[in-house]
């Protein structure tokens, strides 16, 4: 792909949205909130409670500012309304991590310069009948029984090492350098070290500008994303986004809040080398581009519109006339002749009183501008089964179709190092999930989850798999964390063999320092 062509693109998507005047000051650039982060929990719950009037929209991460600027209104709620024991626990727990972004917008201080955040190790034990399991379509990617949406990362047979580190802030007036090194070490990949997520943050103007790896997830569900999560390695890409929601003056007035993304990734460079092993056919460094917009057109609604694809690659570039029919959503006639994958759809998020309503609808590839072979997510948010809001649950269903993950061209599928890129429950699949929780004081929880997956289901033999867990985490003093999980998942008819049962046992202890 030309990069000019993707130059042109973002600024093609930021005229869009910024189609009337803007006015306000350039916001201060801080460095992004990393996915796997307990804020995530903390903001969803005060939202949830009515402690948060904003509505964050469905693009992740979010950024260090946004999060400051929830926390004070939050900080400022609970001065009119006061709060459970748990949640001012949670509320203080935010004060303290983003205390450096919070002074900058109350004017009393500066963003940290680069430094040591957090150091965390933990050790994991995996007892299984197999370390994890391919589709049965073809699809080059494979998953693994109580692990989902964990970057790509595999757990080896029985125990498991491991420990990692976040560095992060300015290096200069408006850019932000982030690391996030891990080790880890088992039995079957011995010791590995590697880069979780490394990436410079600067700015033009009102838009944020990022070069470097980082995990995405866009979309609103909890057990992950029909178009784009975490549940693969995070990509190296270059990104761009309004470093905040704003308000246009112009003809999208009526949408009220608005953001828009763009990025640009390449995809692997052996996905032919893949391709051939399997009897199958792919190209080496295709690009994956992926666009979305969020909006938030009343005070308890948000949406956002999304397209992800992965167009050509080595000796299979897009002509002139080819990269119209890209924009136009027209699709070739021939596997042959055929240089994109896409999947594109829209989530949303509503607010009633006392639950939250949320759903995803995308389509792989399209028909026109619409999305074709449509898959859905549709869920429930209970954040106060009781007065205090001590108990919550969540509720999900997921349903995808035959064609899903797969492509006539790009063979090995909607995949990036042998991870599905979407939600790891695959193609033809069905999805429910119940989760309750239980808050209690000082930063302690616990939660019990179920999640059952049927995958394949129209085919002569349906894989089963059914998980339950429990977590708990509490803060053991200071600034020290624990977090603790304990699983087991059945998988009935495994590997898609008729009458085969196998089971996975799994138990994870992991000790955070937050500095």
């Amino acid at each position: 792909m030309k990069r000019s062509a993707l130059l042109s693109l973002g600024i093609a998507v930021f005229l869009l949205g910024w189609s009337g005047q803007v006015s306000f000051a350039a916001p201060q650039v801080t460095g992004n909130v990393s996915l796997g982060s307990a804020y995530y929990e903390y903001i969803d719950k005060l939202e949830g409670m009515g402690y948060i009037s904003s509505m964050p929209m469905g693009a992740k991460p979010y950024s260090r500012l946004s999060m400051a600027k929830w926390t004070i209104e939050a900080r400022k709620a609970s001065l009119q309304k006061p709060m459970p024991k748990y949640l001012a626990a949670y509320l203080q727990e935010l004060e303290t991590g983003l205390a450096p972004e919070i002074a900058t917008l109350e004017g009393t201080g500066t963003p940290d310069s680069f430094r040591l955040t957090e150091v965390k190790t933990g050790l994991a034990y995996l007892n299984a009948d197999q370390m994890d399991y391919g589709y049965s379509n073809g699809i080059a990617a494979t998953w693994q029984p109580l692990n989902e949406n964990n970057n790509g990362y595999r757990y080896g047979k029985n125990l498991n090492l491991y420990a990692g580190a976040e560095l992060s802030g300015r290096i200069g007036h408006d850019t932000v350098l982030t690391l996030r090194p891990r080790v880890s070490y088992n039995a079957d990949q011995s010791g590995t070290a590697s880069l979780e997520e490394g990436y410079i943050k600067t700015r033009m103007g009102i838009v944020g500008v990022e070069v470097g790896k980082e995990a995405l997830s866009w979309g609103q569900g909890a057990t992950g994303s029909l178009i784009l999560g975490d549940n693969a390695t995070p990509r190296t890409m270059l990104k761009m986004n309004f470093l905040e929601p704003y308000k246009s003056n112009g003809f999208f007035k009526f949408l009220g809040e608005q953001n828009y993304t763009v990025f640009y990734s390449q995809m692997e460079g052996n996905r032919s080398d893949i391709a051939d092993n399997n009897g199958r056919t792919d190209y080496n460094n295709a690009s994956l581009i992926g666009i979305r917009t969020d909006y938030k057109p009343f005070k308890n609604f948000t949406f956002g519109i999304s397209r992800v694809s992965i167009l050509g690659g080595d000796n299979h570039g897009l002509s002139g006339s080819d990269w119209w029919h890209w924009v136009s959503g027209t699709n070739a006639d021939t596997a042959g002749a055929d240089r994109w994958d896409d999947i594109a759809g829209a989530d949303f998020r509503y607010r009633f009183p006392g639950v939250q309503v949320y759903g995803e609808l995308y389509g792989e590839d399209q028909s026109g501008f619409l999305p074709s072979d449509v898959a859905e997510r549709v869920g429930l948010y209970f954040p106060q089964l009781v007065a205090d809001g001590s108990w919550d649950m969540r509720l999900e269903y997921v349903h995808t179709k035959a064609g899903w993950y797969g492509h006539s061209a790009f063979q090995n599928g909607w995949t990036y190092h042998h991870d599905i890129m979407g939600d790891s429950m695959g193609p033809d699949a069905q999805k429910l999930y119940m989760g309750i929780e239980r808050h209690l004081s000082n930063v302690e929880k616990i939660g019990f989850h179920a999640m059952r997956i049927d995958m394949q289901r129209s085919s002569s033999v349906t894989q089963k798999v059914s998980e339950l867990w429990v977590n708990y985490e509490r803060k053991l003093h200071g600034n020290m964390y624990l977090n603790t999980m304990v699983g087991i998942a059945f998988i009935d008819n495994a590997d898609y063999v008729k009458g085969r049962n196998d089971k996975s046992k799994f138990v994870m202890g992991e000790v955070k320092w937050k500095l």
